[in-house]
């Protein structure tokens, strides 16, 4: 019975081992400069989000964003778009906030559908 303990402990000290090497790898990655810079940039309002996704549409006030569906800002902005983002991105994201989002290709669909390579809040 000790041995199966003694296992148990192992294996439950690799798994979270393994968890935060993965985390920190990620962390890195998500803030590390030497990364390729975008070459676009859009500024906008964040209408909808989900945990992968934000959606961004510009020409639009924080105010006439609240006051609108999700379908009607993106018919009244101008390039809506969704953005890919990580976890960590997501973590400091809310609904309404004001944001710039680099990027280097949209699909050309409605709406556009890129990944935010850099995202900066505008609103603080």
């Amino acid at each position: 019975m000790k041995g199966r303990s003694t296992v148990a402990l192992m294996l439950v000290l690799t798994l979270i081992a393994i968890g935060a090497i993965a985390y920190f790898i990620m962390q890195f990655y998500d803030k590390n400069p030497t990364q390729s810079q975008p070459s676009s940039y859009m500024t906008g309002v964040i209408v909808d989000m989900n945990n992968t996704s934000i959606l961004v549409v510009g020409d639009l006030s924080v105010e006439e964003v609240k006051s609108l569906t999700v379908q009607e800002a993106i018919d009244n902005g101008k390039d809506a778009t969704w953005f890919t983002i990580t976890m960590g991105q997501r973590d400091t994201l809310e609904e309404y906030d004001e944001v710039k989002v680099g990027y280097d290709a949209l699909a050309e669909s409605y709406p556009m559908q890129g990944t935010a390579k850099t995202l900066e809040k505008l609103d603080e």
